[in-house]
């Protein structure tokens, strides 16, 4: 009965503060979960083919999955641990393949699943582990975030027109105001107006970086590996 408290403090990271130490809870329970996390920077993967855990690589859509299996009178109960996320192809590649479906067991894989903002991160352990299957999916994601940086774009330009006519507006007002003859109301407006649209320009633009971000990691085809494990351990890290 301790699988599902273990993993609802995982999926109540981002809300509850933890301690600054790594606490570590070894999944022993007897019912289903899922923890999902999707990224395409913060997950890190490394695994140990025999000389110990390898140089961490990048995953993203990663998706850890923990099952009991009903007991029966032959069998006692036993726990499935099953880790899936998407990668880029390269030199590990063969080495995962040749691997699947086999006898040859991974000693150790460890997942490095970094925080946001001030939510804790975390951490998975899974111990000996065997390559149940690899996939080569394409990516279309680029599609989307091309469509979403054209819109930006436009949005940019349009916001920048707009700033710059509510600023040439404001100097006007100022300069009438001066002169009284605009009242301290249309002055309010004017910084006001300005304001706002330079805060939504501001906005705009990060939301363009982020995009760029994501098209300059982006891939035409990447691996869909699944894993599965005997036990899994899962720590809590500031």
């Amino acid at each position: 009965m301790l699988l599902i408290p273990t993993l609802c403090l995982l999926t109540q990271a981002a809300a509850v503060p933890q301690a600054s130490r790594a606490r570590t809870d070894t999944v022993l329970g007897n019912s289903a979960a899922v923890v999902r996390r999707d990224s395409t920077s913060t997950a890190r993967i490394a695994i140990d083919l025999g000389a110990g855990l390898s140089g961490a690589f990048s995953a993203r859509s990663v998706e850890l999955s923990v099952n009991a299996n009903q007991p029966s009178a032959k069998a006692p109960p036993t726990t499935t641990v099953q880790l899936k996320f998407l990668r880029t192809p390269d030199t590990l590649s063969p080495q995962l393949a040749n691997r699947v479906g086999g006898t040859d067991r991974v000693a150790n894989v460890e997942v490095t699943l970094s925080g946001r903002s001030a939510s804790p991160g975390m951490i998975l352990r899974l111990h000996d582990v065997q390559v149940v299957s690899m996939r080569l999916v394409t990516n279309d994601d680029d599609i989307g975030l091309i469509q979403q940086r054209l819109a930006l774009e436009e949005s940019i330009a349009q916001l920048s027109i707009d700033l710059q006519e509510a600023q040439r507006q404001l100097t006007v007002t100022e300069s009438l105001d001066k002169r009284k003859m605009s009242s301290s109301l249309e002055v309010a407006h004017a910084h006001a107006t300005a304001d706002v649209l330079t805060r939504r320009l501001a906005v705009q633009r990060e939301h363009l970086a982020l995009v760029e971000q994501q098209l300059a990691r982006w891939v035409p085809i990447e691996e869909e590996v699944v894993l599965s494990a005997n036990r899994v351990e899962l720590s809590y890290v500031r």
